[in-house]
Parts: C-alpha cells; structure tokens; sequence
C-alpha cells in the first residue's frame, strides 16, 4: 500500500513506515529497559534477574546503597534523553540523507522524548515508577517532586517541539499524509508492545503491579501526542514536501522483520528469570 499525492509525487510506502516505525520504538525500550536499567545494574556488579520488553527485575539483596539504586533508576529515562537528544543532532546533520534514515532518526527522538516526558511528568504526577523511587528518602520529598516535575515539562515541550521543527514541513494541503506519518507509527508501536506481552510474566502480577495496565498508559501518550500533531499546525520545519518522501525500502523491511521476532519472541516472555 502507498499513498501518493499527485503534487510533487509525494508517496509514503506504508510498510517501509511500518518496518521503520517498529525498530524505532524497540530500540527506544531496549534504551530504557536493556541498556539504561540493566546495564547500569551490570556496570555496579547487581545482579539482573530478568529483562523483558516492560521490566528489569534486579537483585534487590545487592544492592549496596541507595547511591546505587538511584542510579539504576534513574539510567532508563536518562539513557531515552540521551539518545532522543543524539538522534535530534543527527537528523538536524544528516541533511542530504535518505528519507528512511531520517524517518528513523525522527521517530526514534519523538519516542525517545515520550517515554522521558510520561516517566518524568504523568507518572511522577500519580506518585509512581522510576523517579518516585529516586527521590525515595529525599528531603523535602514534595519539593523534589516538584523540582523533577518542572524538568520534564521542559523537556516534554523540547522534545514535542524540536522533532516536528527540524523534520515535518507543512502538510496542512496533505491531510492523508499527515495522518499516516504520524498516526500508522503510533498503531505500530502499540500493536507490536501489545504483542509483545504475550507470555510476559509481568503480566500476570497483581493490578498494582500489572504491566498491561502501565503499557496502556503509556499508549494514552503516544495518542495524545498524535492527536496534537494533526491538530495544532506548529510547530514546522521549512523543508520541501518531497523531503518526506518514502519509496519502498526492502532493508528496512527485512530488518524490521528481524527486530519484531527478536523483541515478540526472544524479550517479550522475557530473559532470565523471575522467581
């Protein structure tokens, strides 16, 4: 399936969108969960239990201090703000490189910033997730809530502004457009984590504790943020129409493939295990 405008022959290949817009969003979770959480817990000697496609289970028991744990917290959301910044510098660079490559780079930054924007906002909002736990013992607790919340509005309005001010021009005459580059990504990236609890053990685990519940709430998002971009008309870059232009890319393709059976198969019911 392609949709086309008969202006300049703009034409998005839907599935090339779909391959892109898969590997986009399992590189943001394995930032956060993988090499953010995991990693930092392997870097500090802690044993890591199990890593799934929602959670890093670590060894509670070893952890030194609570130095320790905060870091481990806190690396998923940093680890999702530094790549979200280096794909901004990179898309903002790569001026003269193919429209895949920078689809990738522009949705991998939008994702990137989301999860940062919901751990670093909303969820503090509700008194849950990684950064409730960071603060944990901090004194005043209510200011540094306060404090981290402030941050992440800023970086929630930095991160919805700069991705569409350096890659989307004005499609406002290319409402079909539109829609399918920013609503088919977010279809995928909920399909394909939907998917991806299949066998996930978290999954099964009390309400409080459901991670089906806390992968609905951060679809609330990712939709939000569709919704906004088809509805306000700024922010925008200058680019052509044409610079959107997404023709058939059987690469991105097989490797989309690749990383949905790694992610769907191997991470989703998770590696390691949960006792």
């Amino acid at each position: 399936m392609v949709i086309k405008s008969e202006e300049r022959r703009l034409e998005i290949d839907i599935p090339t969108l779909v391959a892109i817009s898969t590997i986009a969003w399992i590189l943001v979770n394995v930032s956060h969960e993988i090499i953010g959480h995991a990693g930092s817990a392997a870097l500090l000697g802690i044993p890591v239990r199990v890593v799934s496609t929602t959670s890093t289970s670590i060894d509670g028991d070893q952890v030194s201090s609570i130095g320790a744990y905060r870091t481990i917290m806190a690396a998923g959301t940093v680890m999702n703000l530094v790549g979200g910044a280096a794909a901004l510098i990179l898309l903002r660079l790569q001026i003269q490189a193919n429209s895949a490559t920078r689809y990738f780079l522009w949705l991998f930054a939008t994702f990137s910033f989301i999860i940062a924007a919901m751990n670093l906002v909303s969820v503090m909002l509700i008194g849950a997730g990684d950064w409730m736990e960071f603060i944990r013992e901090l004194e005043p607790g209510g200011l540094w809530k306060a404090i981290i919340i402030g941050v992440g509005i800023i970086i929630t309005i930095f991160g919805y502004i700069m991705p569409l001010r350096i890659w989307m021009p004005d499609l406002k005459d290319k409402r079909k457009t539109q829609l399918a580059v920013t609503v088919i990504p977010v279809v995928t990236l909920i399909v394909v984590q939907s998917l991806s609890l299949i066998g996930s053990p978290f999954v099964r685990l009390p309400n409080a504790e459901n991670h089906l519940l806390a992968c609905v709430f951060a679809y609330l998002h990712f939709v939000l943020w569709a919704v906004l971009v088809n509805v306000l008309p700024e922010p925008r870059s200058k680019n052509p129409l044409h610079s959107i232009r997404l023709p058939r890319s059987y690469v991105w393709l097989a490797f989309g493939l690749l990383f949905a059976l790694f992610y769907l198969v191997v991470l989703g019911p998770g590696l390691g295990l949960l006792e």
